[in-house]
């Protein structure tokens, strides 16, 4: 079949997205291409150059009996270029939107029934040219938000990335088009209409639809392994010698399930979760990986594995044991599984849950994720506080002095998942973890290392958990001071920074307080006083509302000043007189007592923390004479 334009490939055809499509996909990256293509296309004889779009795959469908008023007409559905249709339908109907007549000498009316939609005599029924099968969650989306028909009613999980990206697309090109003249949006009408060419493929064989369709990715976003594994559970559904009416139950509940995981990833639109990601985690509970964890990769593997023609040739786990058959209920049990993990995985990234936080602040990796996604599954989060806080008690411990390795909460979550342990025994195992003794002087070890590190010998300014303990230190300081106020919270972790009260840039106005302590060592001993007096423990502090830049190299009466109204750390140091080895020295002391309530079974010897803070004798006996 020859290439069509845009007018020939919407005359007479009703086009649908299927519900085992993808949403859709296309970003700025791809909507400019589109928009590049357009303006660069050029006249020649008074008529605009054609420019090939590829093919359109589409698969005949019957109407449903609300459309069957409609004649004259086929319904399609849109097996591969739903990305470029969408893009286009919505580009049409903006360019309608700003035009009082019409384009092309046709009025806005019927151009409107030529590429949007039709409505009946009543007026009361209207069949769009293209939009998504009205089971999907987008259906309503795309009728009232994109083409602004208010009869249709959002629902409740109606936000979901895919709807951000129409939303997108649709103030992309009504910014584009607002800026134009009225000959120039006739322009880009024509060329849209007419230049633009697709080359038509009818697909015959309806088992055939969804094997063709996971072959294939659109223009630069490829199927993610989400959106792939629903078209596989669509196919074998199919293929299942179920009743008719229970292989559409299946495929309603597949969608549902669908519906609800999208939603919930794409739940707060400034931070989408990736969808891949989320299916490799719940994997790890569902089934046992080799590693801690499923990578994404492997995870794409295994789940094709699971569900395929021959699963029983593939292992389940390591246990030698197979995959068994693909059912009606593997797949229900599978889905509803995974779409009930969706909620609590969008819970765990967006929790107001100061244990939470707390916890992915210490650890942020997948097996902690799976941890928290299979407690919260299998419990009340109001009966977890005990082992969330034994969570962040280890995890801190860990960052501080090593204990045990972290991928062992990927398997406490499968056993917990799996009904193979309990969560109370679980939170036992990390009770012992705690309590288990802990090395001092391997303790002091580590961090006085952190004064010679090759890469960057700046003392406690290097420890990884400097940040997350000055936060901790800051709860403590507010009950100390009996405020029930926060300065600074634990929801203010990125924006907050590290200062050096003692700045690294001395000279200008700490000179006479950093040489006062350096006085009478040789040449080769000054650096490293210069170094362990900056970047010990008590000369360091969180600075609230991002006071670096203007605070930086001032003196000791700007600081004070300027410390008087931040952090709880802040104010603590703007009480003291003055600043010098002193004030550090008992800060950094005060600062070590909190770490041992922080840490069980810690207990310095008064040698051991002048020892931790100061790294050599000689600039203990500086602190400390």
């Amino acid at each position: 079949m020859a290439a069509i334009n845009l007018l020939e490939l919407f005359n007479g055809k009703i086009f649908r997205i299927p519900d085992y499509q993808r949403g859709y996909a296309w970003e700025e990256k791809q909507l400019q291409e589109l928009w590049d293509d357009i303006e660069e296309i050029s006249e020649e004889n008074g008529e605009y150059k054609k420019h090939y779009t590829g093919t359109i795959y589409l698969e005949e469908i019957s109407p449903n009996e609300n459309e069957k008023w409609l004649s004259g007409v086929k319904f399609y559905d849109v097996v591969d270029g739903q990305q470029r249709l969408t893009t286009i339908s919505i580009f049409i109907f903006e360019l309608l939107k700003l035009s009082q007549n019409g384009y092309s000498g046709e009025s806005k009316d019927d151009l409107a029934k030529t590429y949007i939609s039709k409505t009946n005599s009543s007026g009361n029924s209207t069949i769009y040219k293209f939009s998504y099968a009205s089971t999907d969650n987008n259906f309503n989306y795309l009728l009232r938000n994109i083409f602004e028909n208010p009869t249709y009613i959002l629902k409740d999980n109606s936000l979901n990335l895919y709807t951000k990206n129409l939303s997108f697309a649709k103030t992309f090109f009504a910014e584009k088009l607002q800026n134009l003249g009225d000959t120039e949006r006739e322009n880009i009408f024509k060329k849209l209409t007419t230049s633009l060419q697709f080359d038509i493929r009818t697909i015959e064989k309806d088992l055939d639809v969804q094997a063709v369709f996971e072959t294939m990715n659109n223009r630069g976003k490829p199927l993610s392994t989400l959106e792939k594994l629903k078209n596989r559970l669509i196919y074998l559904t199919e293929k299942l010698k179920d009743a008719k009416e229970d292989k559409n139950n299946l495929r309603k509940k597949i969608n549902e399930a669908w519906g609800k995981i999208y939603s919930c990833l794409a739940q707060n639109p400034d931070s989408i979760l990736d969808e891949d990601v989320f299916l490799s985690a719940h994997l790890s509970l569902y089934r046992k990986p080799k590693e801690a964890v499923f990578s994404e990769k492997v995870a794409e593997e295994k789940v094709f594995q699971m569900f395929c023609n021959k699963s029983e040739k593939f292992d389940k786990d390591e246990s030698g044991d197979k995959e068994p058959t693909v059912t009606y209920s593997k797949i229900e049990d599978y889905i509803i599984k995974l779409s009930e993990a969706a909620p609590v995985w969008f819970h765990i990234h967006n929790s107001k849950s100061d244990n939470l936080k707390k916890i992915l602040l210490l650890n942020s990796g997948k097996e902690l994720k799976v941890l928290l996604l299979s407690l919260i599954l299998k419990s009340n989060e109001e009966k977890l506080s005990d082992i969330f806080t034994n969570l962040e008690k280890i995890l801190f411990r860990n960052r501080t002095l090593w204990l045990f390795d972290e991928r062992t909460a990927a398997t406490w979550a499968r056993d917990i998942y799996l009904d193979e342990d309990t969560i109370e025994n679980i939170n036992q195992k990390i009770k012992e973890l705690i309590q288990s003794p802990i090395s001092t002087q391997n303790l002091i070890q580590g961090m006085n290392n952190l004064f010679t590190y090759e890469r960057g010998a700046k003392g406690f300014h290097r420890w990884g958990t400097l940040k997350y303990f000055l936060f901790a230190y800051e709860e403590m300081l507010k009950e100390r001071f009996r405020e029930t106020n926060n300065k600074v919270s634990i929801d203010d972790f990125e924006t907050t920074t590290i200062e050096h009260i003692i700045p690294q840039q001395f000279w200008d106005n700490w000179k006479s307080t950093v040489e006062s302590f350096t006085t009478g060592l040789s040449e080769e001993e000054i650096p490293s006083a210069h170094k362990v007096l900056i970047n010990t423990l008590g000369n360091l502090t969180i600075l609230k509302n991002g006071k670096t830049s203007s605070l930086g190299n001032l003196g000791w009466a700007d600081k004070k000043n300027r410390f008087s109204t931040g952090s709880y750390n802040e104010i603590d140091i703007s009480k003291k007189t003055d600043w010098t080895k002193k004030e550090i020295l008992e800060r950094g002391l005060d600062m070590l007592l909190f770490l041992e309530q922080k840490i069980d079974g810690l207990k310095f010897t008064a040698e051991e923390k002048n020892k931790m803070l100061f790294y050599e004798d000689y600039l203990i006996k500086r602190f400390t004479e």
